[in-house]
């Protein structure tokens, strides 16, 4: 993930409910069958452990490096896969070869809907998508193994499934997308031609669907509690009104900030590609000098940043199911 000024901003109308509806004329392929779901209920949020998110990270950083085709980014796959199974959860992958600098390279996101009893109709769209990069930089000449950047993130998605399984058809209300190849291949992500692989290949084929998402949240670098935990400033208005009020609810108006400037990450093909509002929350890096380094470690975690971030997302989500 790489800070540039980002000026590209969709003018969507303040009307959340009427622009959602109305983006679902994109797919004009008559009835969506519906899947059958309930809010995400409060309780969910004091539900979410920190520790439990940051085991998670120990456990997949222990496979090393996690650039796309590495053995390190499969046996992280395999990891995830038998664990959301474990939980009840139907997994996914979304494999595809693209053209980088450095060659073609074979990139494989992973996808995960709650479904304990049967597959899942990969045709449907949940309402609401939950992302973040599960590949790391690649680095030819140091082992960089990305505790913060991507580990947190992916620690604290399989601790929302916890949480969601919990609850039976509230889980139905999410999907969970690993995306793989947010990283660019050179130093810095070129939205169209380097970086962001996965969240293009997966924005670019939501037309093989019946209907899109109705909203995304897309969470980066959220494990270190020393650093603010910034919103977007491409993030949809209404979702950004969301994130505030649940972090007042939660006491972390201090800690989740509005960003000060424009941010390229997994979020802007959703945006852009396929016309998905989103949220897009993120650590501060430019105050983490180990981001992009051999420290990036798991010292540098802790469960209480995995924990705000895991508590705000369980909060934005009730917040969004029960209007």
């Amino acid at each position: 993930m790489t800070s540039v000024t980002y000026l590209t901003r969709l003018g969507f109308t303040p009307l959340f409910l009427l622009l959602l509806s109305c983006g679902e004329k994109d797919h004009p392929k008559g009835a969506v069958p519906s899947i059958p779901t309930s809010p995400v209920p409060e309780k969910s949020v004091t539900e979410f452990s920190g520790d439990n998110a940051l085991q998670h990270v120990v456990a997949i950083n222990a496979f090393g490096p996690r650039p796309a085709e590495s053995e390190g980014y499969q046996k992280s796959l395999g990891y995830l896969e038998k664990t959301l199974k474990e939980l009840g959860w139907k997994t996914r992958r979304q494999t595809f070869p693209s053209s980088t600098p450095i060659g073609t390279v074979n990139f494989t996101n992973l996808l995960a809907r709650h479904s304990p009893d049967s597959e899942p109709d990969w045709s449907v769209s949940p309402p609401y998508l939950l992302g973040g990069h599960l590949d790391t930089k690649r680095y030819p000449d140091i082992i960089f193994l990305g505790a913060n950047d991507s580990g947190s993130s992916t620690g604290v998605m399989v601790e929302v499934v916890r949480v969601l399984s919990q609850h039976g058809d509230a889980a139905n209300q999410v999907e969970l997308v690993f995306f793989d190849g947010e990283e660019a291949m050179l130093r810095n992500i070129d939205p169209k031609r380097d970086g962001l692989y996965g969240s293009r290949y997966f924005a670019g084929h939501l037309k093989s669907r019946n209907n899109k998402p109705h909203a995304g949240i897309i969470i980066d670098l959220v494990g270190d509690e020393k650093v603010p935990l910034l919103i977007g400033l491409d993030s949809h208005q209404n979702l950004q009104s969301h994130a505030r009020v649940a972090a007042r609810s939660l006491g972390l108006e201090k800690s989740v900030i509005n960003a000060s400037g424009g941010i390229i990450d997994d979020h802007v093909p959703l945006i852009n590609g396929a016309n998905i509002p989103c949220l897009h929350l993120i650590g501060d890096f430019q105050k983490m000098p180990y981001w992009h380094t051999t420290d990036d470690t798991i010292d540098k975690l802790s469960p209480k940043a995995l924990e705000n971030c895991g508590q705000l997302v369980l909060k934005i989500l009730h917040q969004l199911t029960a209007d």
